[in-house]
C-alpha cells in the first residue's frame, strides 16, 4: 500500500461518517412526507386553518409564542416559549397540544407518527395558563430529539428530517386560534 492510497483511504472513511450527520430527508417543499412504513400513522392533530403568527389573542388575554432564532441547523436545540402576556388566565389543552410540521406542496403536515394501534392524546385535561406564566420547549432537531419529546413511546419521525421550511404550531387553546413560528432547518 502507498502513502497516498493510505491517505485517500483513511478521508474516505471521512466522508463516509460525514454523509450520515446531516438533514437526510426531503429538501425544500417536498410534494408530501411519506414514509415507507405501511403501519406509520401520522398525527393530525386539530390545527385549523386559523393560525396567527407569534401572538394570538384569546377572549380575556393574549399569548405570546417566542423562539430563539429562525433559521435552526439540523441536530442543534431549538427553544420555544409560551407565553400568557395578561393579567387573566388562559384555559389550555396542556403543554403537548403542539405540532412540529413540515411544508409541503399538499399542505403542512406533521412530521410525526406511530405504528401504534393508539396514536398518544396530545390533548390533555383542560389546564390554566395564569398572567405571565408559560410553557417552555427545547427540542434537539433530530428525529430522535423530536420523538423523544412527544408524550409516549410509539412516536417516530417519517420520513426523516429534510432542509426546509418548518413550523411550530400550539393548537392548545380552546376557541381561539392556534399560534405558530415558522423557523427554517438548514444541514
Amino acid at each position: 500500500m502507498t502513502l497516498s492510497t493510505a491517505v485517500l483511504g483513511g478521508v474516505a472513511g471521512c466522508l463516509d461518517t460525514a454523509a450520515g450527520d446531516g438533514p437526510q430527508g426531503p429538501t425544500g417543499t417536498p410534494a408530501t412526507l411519506s414514509c415507507a412504513d405501511d403501519d406509520f400513522v401520522r398525527l393530525s392533530p386539530p390545527v385549523g386553518d386559523s393560525i396567527v403568527t407569534r401572538t394570538v389573542e384569546t377572549s380575556s388575554t393574549s399569548l405570546e409564542l417566542a423562539t430563539e432564532g429562525t433559521a435552526e441547523t439540523y441536530g442543534q436545540s431549538l427553544r420555544l416559549v409560551l407565553r400568557n402576556a395578561g393579567d387573566q388566565p388562559a384555559t389550555t389543552r396542556g403543554e403537548h397540544a403542539y405540532a412540529i410540521q413540515r411544508e409541503t406542496a399538499a399542505g403542512w403536515r406533521d412530521v410525526r407518527g406511530t405504528t401504534a394501534e393508539t396514536a398518544p392524546d396530545l390533548a390533555g385535561d383542560p389546564q390554566t395558563l395564569a398572567g405571565g406564566d408559560t410553557y417552555s420547549w427545547s427540542f434537539e432537531l433530530t428525529e430522535a430529539g423530536i420523538a423523544a419529546a412527544s408524550p409516549g413511546e410509539a412516536v417516530d419521525v417519517c420520513p426523516p428530517l429534510g432542509p426546509g421550511s418548518h413550523r411550530f404550531v400550539y393548537w392548545g387553546l380552546p376557541a381561539s386560534p392556534s399560534v405558530a413560528v415558522e423557523f427554517d432547518l438548514i444541514g
